[in-house]
């Protein structure tokens, strides 16, 4: 108990739990010594833990290619533990010997129950490691979509309206629709009281836009995440010199630009209104405001959002299979690769949709698709 209780102090994600709360966890916990070339977990079996690697080193395998590697301080099988996934998407195998702690998905939901600040924290950053991985398969995605470099930036507001169409003067002709039916919409939001979704509800304010507007700029860095009430909202990626491509168009109850409410970053596509319509917007100052049940609640929706935007990214391109490039097709496999970065841009929530995303990172999506 002694080894364990100081292997999860020395996370820094996990300081500003009390030792009380950590010591009573203890045991929940499975401290697990794997030795280099030993599995952890084996692809497709089913989803029981989540796991924190303390130290070592594993290698992430999906169908014997390495696909990426899990450093200590990591979070691995979050998205399943959190939102029930069905089974494991990789092989983890330790490349050098790794001390991994494992958490079962019942003392996970212990933990939430007894308000245990552990189970906060672990969310936290199950929310900045889906963050991650979403940027980096986004970015992956743009450099093979665009010959191997990234997408590039738009600056000038004036050139997107350009190559989308000209604004036309004139907002929405109504009043904006309420909130609380719309968050409703997430599963984690059906069974909590309404005090705890007024709570949330207030935490966002209405923005209505014009045909035409842009909401944000590609490369802009974000700083609040939008649901849209009425309307639609066209997300555009910069691809190919000045061409701008559709990747997604978004439409009421859908969120977009979720991201940079969990890390500051830029923003990885424009988000242009095609017609008038309501948005509703949650600051970033506005959501670390969040306190208890609400911020709670909140940053599991916000989880379960992301796990889902990943999920249905990696089923599209899975959906590219290994074989050479045949004469002519490159254009199909570019619309695969945008159809896939759409899904991370934003989205709707579906329970069903949930599933694992253990993969660390998608480094295999440049060989498959310039193997085809």
């Amino acid at each position: 108990m002694a080894a364990l209780i100081d292997e999860l102090l020395f996370l820094p994600f996990l300081r500003r739990v009390t030792h009380a709360e950590i010591r009573s966890s203890l045991p929940l916990w499975t401290q697990i010594l794997v030795n280099p070339g030993e599995m952890l977990w084996e692809q497709g079996e089913p989803v029981e833990e989540l796991a924190i690697v303390a130290s070592g080193e594993l290698s992430a395998m999906v169908d014997g290619l390495e696909v990426g590697r899990v450093l200590p301080g990591e979070l691995i099988g979050e998205a399943s533990a959190f939102f029930g996934g069905s089974t494991r998407s990789a092989r983890l195998v330790a490349r050098k010997t790794a001390s991994v702690l494992c958490l079962s998905i019942k003392g996970l939901a212990g933990l939430r129950q007894q308000r245990n600040g552990l189970y906060e924290s672990l969310l936290d950053q199950a929310l900045l490691a889906l963050v991650r991985r979403i940027r980096n398969t986004d970015q992956k995605i743009a450099q093979v979509a665009d010959g191997d470099q990234a997408a590039p930036v738009r600056s000038e507001p004036s050139a997107l309206v350009r190559l989308w169409k000209s604004l036309v003067p004139g907002g929405p002709k109504g009043a904006c629709p309420p909130l609380e039916p719309l968050l409703m919409r997430y599963p984690g939001l059906r069974q909590t009281s309404p005090e705890v979704v007024a709570t949330i509800a207030a935490s966002f304010v209405a923005e209505p836009v014009e045909e035409g507007q842009i909401v944000f700029l590609e490369g802009e860095q974000g700083a609040a995440a939008y649901l849209i009430a009425e309307g639609k909202i066209a997300v555009l990626r910069h691809v190919r010199g000045q061409k701008a491509e559709l990747l997604a168009t978004l439409k009421a109850g859908d969120q977009f630009g979720i991201n940079t409410l969990v890390e500051k970053g830029p923003r990885t596509a424009s988000c242009v209104a095609p017609e008038a319509g309501w948005l509703y917007r949650l600051d970033a100052h506005a959501h670390a405001s969040l306190r208890g049940e609400a911020k709670m609640v909140w940053n599991e929706c916000i989880a379960a959002s992301l796990a889902s935007q990943l999920r249905n990214a990696n089923a599209a391109l899975k959906r590219e299979t290994p074989r050479e490039v045949a004469p002519g097709e490159e254009k199909g496999n570019f619309k695969q690769l945008l159809q896939a970065s759409g899904y991370l841009q934003g989205g709707t929530v579906d329970e069903d949709e949930l599933d694992q995303f253990e993969v660390v990172n998608i480094e295999h999506t440049r060989r498959v698709v310039t193997k085809r």
